[in-house]
This record gives C-alpha cells, sequence and structure tokens, in this order.
C-alpha cells in the first residue's frame, strides 16, 4: 500500500509517470528506479534498534532529437522511511547532448570528488559527510562537459551554494556574523551566499580514473565579513582537490586529497582520504579512511550480493571530530534491494 505524505501522493504520481511514458514511448524513454532498505543499527548518537532506511525513487527520461542531440532529466525522491515522514526531493537534473559536449544543470550537493576514493561498500546511517574531515551541502550547478578524446574530459562549471546573504546586516560580532553567513543550502531564486567557477579534468583508461580540479569563489560582502569574523581572520577564496581509482581486478584502490577550505583561513589543514576494496566471489570487503588535522573516520565493511539488485550489508565505523573529542563508534547490519 503507498502512504500519501505530507499531500505527497506517491501512488497518484508512478500512475500518472507511468501514463505519460506509456503516452511517449515513440519519442522519449521513461524509467522509474529506487532502492528500499532495512537494518538494525546504532549511530554515532547511540540511538539503536531497527529501521527502514534509505529509501529513494527516481524518476528518468530521455529523448533522441536527432544529429547526435539526446535530451535528459532525471528527479530523485528520498526518504529516510520514519513512519509518517515525507519524501523530499533531492538530486535534479536537466541535460542536453550535442555533437560539442554535454551541457547540464543540475540541484545536487557539493563533494562528489572529494568522495570519490571512499569506494568500499560502507553503509552507515552516520557516514563520511557527518564527520569533520569532509563535508557537502546543497548546490546548483550549470556545467558543460567536452570530451578531448576517448579517455580526457574537461568540465566547466558555474556554482550557486548558500541560500542567501541571511539578512541585510554587517556583522559586528560572532552571533551577527553566524547570521550574515546563512545556513548552507540552494535551490531557488534568491541571492547566493557564494558563487564559484570550476575547472575540471578527467581521465579515464588502462584501470585508472582521476579526476582534479580548481575552485575559485566569490563570496558576498556580508558573507565575507562574516566568515572573518568566524574563523578569526582572512580567508581562502580558492582550492583544489584529486581523486584517484585504481582497478587492479583483484582489488580497487582509491586516494583522494582536498586542500585547506574555502572559507578557512590559510591555516586549515588539508584532507587525506583512502579507500579500497576486494571482491571475493559473491561477497565484497573494504574500507575507508579520512583525516583532516585532528578529525578522522573510519569505515569498515562486508557486502554479499544475494543477486545483481539485492545484497547484505554488515558495516562498522567510528568517528572523531577534532581535538579533545572522543572517538564514537556505529554499526549497520543491513538488507539492501534495488528495482
Amino acid at each position: 500500500m503507498f502512504n500519501n505524505f505530507h499531500g505527497f501522493d506517491i501512488k497518484k504520481t508512478l500512475i500518472a509517470l507511468a501514463a505519460l511514458s506509456v503516452a511517449g514511448l515513440a519519442s522519449a524513454q521513461v524509467s522509474i528506479t529506487g532502492s528500499i532498505s532495512t537494518a538494525y543499527q546504532s549511530n554515532l548518537a547511540k540511538v539503536s534498534g531497527l529501521a527502514m532506511t534509505d529509501n529513494t525513487i527516481n524518476v528518468s527520461a530521455s529523448e533522441d532529437l536527432g544529429n547526435g542531440m539526446k535530451f535528459s532529466a532525471s528527479m530523485t525522491l528520498e526518504n529516510d522511511a520514519g513512519r509518517g515522514t515525507e519524501f523530499t526531493r533531492a538530486d535534479q537534473s536537466l541535460s542536453l547532448t550535442t555533437p560539442v559536449g554535454l551541457l547540464a544543470f543540475k540541484n545536487t550537493r557539493s563533494g562528489g570528488n572529494q568522495g570519490a576514493a571512499l569506494i568500499a561498500p560502507a553503509n552507515l546511517a552516520d557516514d563520511q559527510w557527518s564527520s569533520a574531515v569532509i563535508t557537502r551541502q546543497q548546490i546548483d550547478v550549470l556545467a558543460f562537459a567536452i570530451p578531448v578524446n576517448d579517455s580526457i574530459s574537461l568540465v566547466l562549471s558555474y556554482i550557486e551554494a548558500g541560500n542567501k546573504d541571511a539578512v541585510a546586516v554587517t556583522p559586528t560580532d560572532l552571533a551577527s556574523a553566524k547570521l550574515a553567513v546563512g545556513a548552507a543550502g540552494a535551490g531557488g531564486a534568491v541571492t547566493p551566499g557564494n558563487v564559484s567557477y570550476v575547472g575540471t579534468a578527467k581521465y579515464s583508461g588502462n584501470g585508472l580514473s582521476v579526476t582534479g580540479q580548481f575552485v575559485s569563489t566569490t563570496f558576498t560582502d556580508n558573507a565575507l565579513a562574516g566568515l572573518k569574523i568566524i574563523r578569526g581572520g582572512d580567508v581562502q577564496t580558492t582550492s583544489y582537490d584529486l581523486s584517484a581509482i585504481y582497478d587492479a581486478g583483484f582489488a580497487k584502490v582509491g586516494f583522494g586529497y582536498d586542500s585547506s577550505r574555502r572559507g578557512y583561513t590559510s591555516a586549515d589543514k588539508a584532507a587525506m582520504l583512502f579507500g579500497a576494496s576486494v571482491p571475493l566471489g559473491a561477497i565484497t570487503v573494504g574500507g575507508n579512511y579520512g583525516t583532516r588535522d585532528e578529525a578522522n573516520f573510519l569505515q569498515l565493511a562486508a557486502q554479499y550480493d544475494l543477486s545483481k539488485r539485492t545484497n547484505a550489508n554488515v558495516s562498522w565505523g567510528q568517528d572523531k571530530q577534532g581535538a579533545g573529542k572522543d572517538t564514537n563508534s556505529q554499526y549497520r547490519i543491513s538488507l539492501n534491494h534495488s528495482f
């Protein structure tokens, strides 16, 4: 039985989408995919017990426009599966493939390159994004990807982040500084707290995948003034990161580097990330580790594939938020299915 989540009737929506897909078969391809998971877990806050977790519904469509051009669209809905909780909008994208390159607009979350090296099949309630090593926020992205050859591509991106310059206030103390910086977020026609220009280069071949990017950010005047108060000095406006993954067949290893961060002073430390996974028939085992200054996290996992779409996973992790902070641990035993 499908539930109605705060006025969002999933059953009616899926029926409507299915009807649209049938009506448009002559010119477009529409698919509905998703995932559902259940687990026994304990998170970093030591809340434990049975839970339904990580449920998603993805709707995607593509249309061949001819002359080497294709239009694609996708939207993902997420639900943390507490009974009575609603599905929320997650990633969305529109893209146009041309003979020259791919033009895409996305509402997504940052950190994709930094986290790419963490390749172990870890499945935990509080993942690496809950750590103080790497974080992410919601962003609006306009990107143009240009294939140089079969192995190399370049991507130029314009990114808006930060919900807004929270209020029109010139910060003079810590409280007003936090107000001026505002909460992280994006996704509407509001003044972004910062705008970034990103250049990305990607290489893939012979089992090796390498991605490097350079980011330059412009903060609003109030956000920049607030950051200077919060950080205790001038903050950086550029950063760079790198990820490399090598698949040797019998094992896969990943390495990631994230320089000192934009919006922090030059005293900010860089992050180092490591990942490894080893396939053992239907079982895959691996681990992820990340560190920045006195903060770090560790994840260990084993996954058994019951089929191509169903698996059982056992994961354990620990996290330290920084100097003087406790090291907390967590675990999750989950059954996961995609459709």
